[in-house]
């Protein structure tokens, strides 16, 4: 099932396996958020215990199962991150415990493939991966009308969009919006626009597209709104030097679109979007991969002077900015 889903479903069966698996963060807090629910606020502190990474004993997660909750209802474990093999006396373990589950007691495994085989019979899937577009909106209009918030349809995708597709970021800017907006403001474009701010990786991207436009003020206007809403200028100039660095990847590998968003920490949407732009640009930059080239090294100079302390994070930014306007990647 869609982690979206887990709420619904509670209210009328809740199992005592849950396996999430997925690459979207946001989507598996969410998630997680929804089994922290079932546990009384007052009582969390001591029925809910985590567990992550390869070096967890499998017999104390065991054991942290079989213990019953103090407060006669339930206990929750959640394991996260564990991919090492299991070896066939901790396989037997597992399918003891499964024989002799504590009424009540929940485990969840996030990502965590080796245990899920073992229990595998006995887990509900829960899917974490990022969804498509519309069922972003789709998700939106439900908070929407369930809070009787007015909006305009047409707008919604923009909130997913500015957003990068990220579930995190979208839940905070919806609840943003219904707390701006109430039930009398409508939802439109325009109020998206002033209350929905662009994750940093997005607004950089458009930061170097208006230079290669020769859209310098709009590209200033860019860094101003970073600036304004407390992003560091060393964060700034690690995400420009970060950008450039992955444009030069796209330009000069040829792997496939998975190969590429591992190895590049990106999205399959951003990848698409970044190539569109880089052949956008090729087209009428002469040498614009001699030019990236330049810029990667003269970024990676300026940071090492601003960690080695020759000059400050916000003089390495101005520096940054000037040169890549005064390179004009747009001619």
């Amino acid at each position: 099932m869609q982690a979206l889903q887990l709420k619904q479903t509670f209210k009328t069966n809740i199992s005592d396996i849950y396996a999430l698996f997925g690459d979207d963060e946001g989507m598996i807090l969410f998630a997680l958020e929804k089994f922290y629910a079932l546990i009384p606020f007052e009582t969390r502190e001591y029925c809910i215990q985590k567990f992550e990474g390869n070096e967890i004993s499998q017999d104390e997660i065991i054991a942290s199962l079989s213990y019953p909750s103090m407060f006669g209802d339930r206990r929750l474990v959640i394991v996260k991150n564990f991919n090492k093999k299991l070896t066939m006396q901790e396989t037997e373990k597992w399918l003891d415990y499964v024989d002799n589950i504590v009424e009540g007691n929940i485990l969840v495994l996030v990502n965590c493939p080796t245990i899920k085989a073992a229990v595998n019979q006995f887990a509900v899937d829960v899917d974490c991966n990022s969804m498509g577009l519309i069922d972003y909106v789709n998700y939106i209009q439900t908070l929407f009308n369930f809070y009787k918030v007015k909006y305009d349809k047409s707008a919604l995708s923009e909130i997913v969009n500015r957003c990068n597709k990220d579930f995190g970021k979208i839940n905070n800017e919806v609840n943003k919006l219904m707390l701006y907006a109430g039930s009398e403001i409508p939802i439109d474009r325009q109020v998206i626009e002033s209350v929905v701010a662009t994750d940093t990786e997005t607004q950089v991207f458009e930061f170097i597209y208006a230079i290669q436009d020769g859209s310098y003020d709009k590209a200033m206007e860019i860094i101003e709104v970073l600036l304004g809403r407390g992003d560091k200028p060393s964060m700034i100039l690690a995400t420009i030097t970060l950008t450039f660095r992955r444009m030069f990847a796209i330009m000069t590998n040829d792997g496939d679109e998975d190969f590429l968003c591992e190895r590049l920490g990106m999205k399959k949407n951003a990848l698409f979007m970044a190539r569109k732009k880089i052949d956008a640009t090729k087209r009428r930059v002469g040498g614009f991969l001699s030019k990236l080239k330049e810029a990667i090294y003269y970024l990676y100079q300026l940071e090492y002077d601003f960690k080695s302390g020759k000059i400050s994070q916000e003089n390495a930014l101005d520096l940054a900015i000037i040169h890549l306007m005064g390179k004009t990647y747009a001619k």
